[in-house]
């Protein structure tokens, strides 16, 4: 868990997962989409499909995470859209070839999934690091995009790894709130919150014991190194986006975090609040250069996006917005 991208993938979830705590026996996925696959630049890739009817909306996921993780979000657009949702290769149920996990590649993937469900315009809809996806394709095929919608996902992060190694360990899982899918939701809910869609999410996420213990991430630890590798490198283009675009991003921590960070010794008080306080400026900065890029760009297809820290009931009312 010391590596830079286990600290980056604990901690967006620490901050950015929504509770409700489950027996085993009990749990079953009631998020009403249907599960696939499908063949994209010869790698087998997972998706879910919610339905609806209208212009295509693609929902996709951060670092870890699969499109589970908006099985909650996502339903709430079908009687405008028909609503998708896309697993990166690499995580979950996707094919976890050994490279392609460049953004080029990877928005190549996601445009021969839409070619192969024949879907020729799309609203594209990513949290965190599929930001650089977005930004990517939307350079690259301006003419399939309808609009883009960055959940906390509008960063260069070039700046973010190199902060992210420093870490504290008082902020990431040990060992003993990864052994088991209870542990974990313990952890969770002491830093943040938990729903539906993060125990789906979670359950596509790790490998488990018949008995509910955590073996592994069912993504190998070398594509995260790989994603970071490409995301260190992405560095986003906004001026090539000709697409009206949305970024709603998160400003600052959960009550839960601060709470957890008073209540260490001074010492490593101290160090979490300057790593904290990093990470708080960097969002500022990445907030006001997405914010200034567009205002620079001056066109009607490029409205001034809205920069804003949302909960998920006003982010679903303003997204939809966006689309009117």
């Amino acid at each position: 868990m010391k590596a830079p991208q286990s600290n980056l993938l604990w901690t967006c979830l620490a901050v950015a997962l929504p509770f409700a705590l489950k027996a085993e026996s009990e749990w079953i996925d009631r998020s009403p989409h249907k599960s696939g696959f499908l063949t994209a630049n010869k790698v087998r890739l997972h998706y879910l499909d919610w339905g609806g009817k209208g212009q295509a909306i693609l929902f996709l996921h951060g670092l870890g995470d699969t499109a589970h993780i908006f099985d909650d979000l996502a339903p709430k657009f079908t009687n405008q859209f028909r609503v998708l949702g896309l697993t990166r290769r690499g995580h979950g149920q996707s094919e976890k070839p050994a490279e392609g996990y460049d953004t080029a590649t990877l928005v190549e993937d996601i445009r021969q999934f839409l070619d192969g469900l024949k879907i020729e315009r799309v609203v594209l809809v990513g949290h965190s690091l599929a930001g650089d996806e977005l930004t990517r394709f939307a350079g690259d095929h301006s003419d399939r995009v309808v609009k883009l919608v960055y959940l906390d996902a509008a960063h260069d992060r070039a700046d973010l790894l190199e902060i992210m190694k420093q870490a504290p360990p008082e902020l990431s899982p040990a060992t003993t709130d990864m052994a088991s899918l209870d542990s974990f939701r313990r952890w969770v809910s002491r830093m943040s919150f938990w729903s539906e869609a993060c125990e789906a999410n979670l359950r596509e996420m790790m490998v488990f014991t018949p008995d509910g213990k955590i073996l592994k991430e069912a993504k190998p630890d070398k594509v995260s190194i790989l994603l970071m590798q490409g995301t260190k490198y992405s560095h986003p283009n906004y001026s090539k986006i000709s697409s009206p675009a949305l970024s709603i991003a998160v400003v600052g921590f959960s009550s839960k975090v601060s709470d957890c960070v008073n209540a260490l010794p001074h010492a490593a008080r101290a160090k979490a609040e300057e790593y904290l306080s990093a990470l708080r400026r960097l969002q500022q900065q990445e907030i006001e250069r997405f914010r200034k890029r567009f205002q620079m760009a001056g066109s009607s297809r490029c409205p001034t996006p809205t920069t804003t820290a949302l909960s998920r009931e006003r982010m679903t009312l303003c997204v939809k917005c966006e689309h009117s």
